[in-house]
């Protein structure tokens, strides 16, 4: 995977997407722009998605990459800028602010007039035309503010309801939207699935990454299981307290 952009750099790829965007002819030239943005933003920065991707069909997978365009700024803002907490809220309360601009502007091109960054503006276009909820990104944007403050989350069930449903269930319901189930009636039995889906693979990622998002401020593993075990999430050098921290993770895989 290429070197990720600094904040300086996402600046400068907003502004001459921007301007690209500004220029073009009529909407379809607009959304080639887009899309050719949003398909950088995957190549660089998920290789194994990226791949994967390259077998949808060509207007779903363009509707992928900017989804995933959509979510990757804020994971950026959250994980990776190095900028005070109180920066990373910031941009955050823009981004969620243009997102509901966006919302309220139908076309793509004067929705980025009006200085609603480019991707979020492809990605209401995304979210009228698959009927996806809207709520569900506020949901995401929600998650991604949790972590800028991690708190403790006391059972498995409320890791669940009141961080991983907007951290991964509802990017899960996103592409279930694009994807469309192989019949109309089937969509909740598509949407159940997906949830369930998100759900391990978000647990999968809080396993392999217990060290390190430790040394972020964060605690995944439920609160409860850590007492029972007699667990310390401050001590994982000890080899003692290790070996009960292992015993948690396997409760929770």
């Amino acid at each position: 995977m290429a070197s990720q952009w600094s904040p300086e750099q996402w600046t400068q790829f907003e502004d001459a997407l921007r301007r690209d965007l500004l220029a073009a002819g009529d909407d379809k030239d607009a959304w080639k722009h887009i899309t050719r943005a949003a398909l950088q933003i995957m190549a660089r920065y998920s290789t194994s998605f990226y791949i994967v991707s390259r077998f949808l069909p060509p207007q779903k997978r363009e509707r992928v990459e900017v989804i995933y365009s959509s979510v990757r700024y804020p994971d950026e803002v959250v994980d990776t800028f190095e900028i005070p907490n109180e920066e990373r809220l910031r941009r955050l309360d823009i981004w969620s602010e243009n997102y509901e601009k966006a919302l309220e502007i139908r076309d793509l091109r004067q929705a980025v007039a009006a200085g609603v960054t480019p991707i979020l503006a492809a990605f209401t276009q995304v979210v009228r035309e698959e009927r996806i909820p809207p709520e569900h990104y506020r949901a995401f944007l929600g998650a991604m503010r949790m972590d800028v403050f991690p708190h403790p989350f006391e059972t498995i069930e409320d890791l669940i309801e009141s961080y991983i449903y907007g951290s991964a269930i509802v990017v899960g319901y996103f592409l279930t939207h694009v994807y469309g189930p192989a019949k109309p009636k089937l969509m909740p039995d598509a949407l159940a699935c997906a949830r369930e889906l998100a759900v391990a693979l978000q647990l999968t990622n809080f396993i392999r990454d217990v060290k390190e998002d430790r040394r972020r401020g964060r605690v995944y593993l439920p609160q409860n299981l850590l007492r029972s075990a007699g667990a310390d999430m401050d001590r994982l050098d000890d080899p003692a307290n290790r070996k009960r921290v292992i015993d948690v993770i396997h409760q929770v895989a």
